[in-house]
């Protein structure tokens, strides 16, 4: 069988602890973990989405992160500088792509309305909260739109 070895880093948040201060000034410790493990240790949605769309070997790495109440997240970083996000569940939430995202990505509604309105330039990013979506484009503009789709604003 083939195994693909990745660099893997373990990342646990804790919300009253004071070793680090990030740049929001809130407090979060992190206890990392370098080593090398199977990529296979992703949920196996998260799997079936990057096989779908990027070549393994182009994997750099990626990081478990464990946030208390949340629980856990992944991120997978590519070689040529492309991100993924996903939740506990392997769903992705966050996607960065400076060469522009992967067909079926956006949804259609989203890629319809930046097709219509923004014909010269792509989708480089897709980030989906709980109340919207917000899409960077290559051209510097970033749109908001609410979870159906329909445009709200230029953030």
């Amino acid at each position: 069988g083939l195994g693909i070895v990745s660099c893997k880093k373990e990342v646990t948040v804790t919300p009253n602890a004071t070793e680090i201060t990030d740049a929001t000034n809130q407090n979060v410790a992190e206890d990392v973990q370098k080593s090398s493990v199977n990529f296979t240790d992703l949920p196996a949605k998260a799997l079936e989405t990057v096989n779908g769309h990027y070549n393994q070997n182009n994997i750099a790495s990626y990081e478990v992160k464990t946030i208390p109440v949340i629980g856990k997240s992944y991120e997978v970083k590519f070689n040529d500088g492309a991100e993924i996000d996903f939740d506990s569940n392997g769903v992705w939430h966050e996607w960065k792509d400076a060469k522009g995202l992967p067909k079926g990505i956006l949804p259609e509604a989203i890629k319809t309305y930046i097709a219509k309105n923004y014909a010269a330039t792509f989708a480089t990013a897709i980030d989906k909260e709980s109340n919207k979506i917000k899409v960077d484009l290559a051209s510097g503009i970033d749109l908001e739109f609410d979870v159906n789709g329909n445009f709200v604003r230029i953030d």
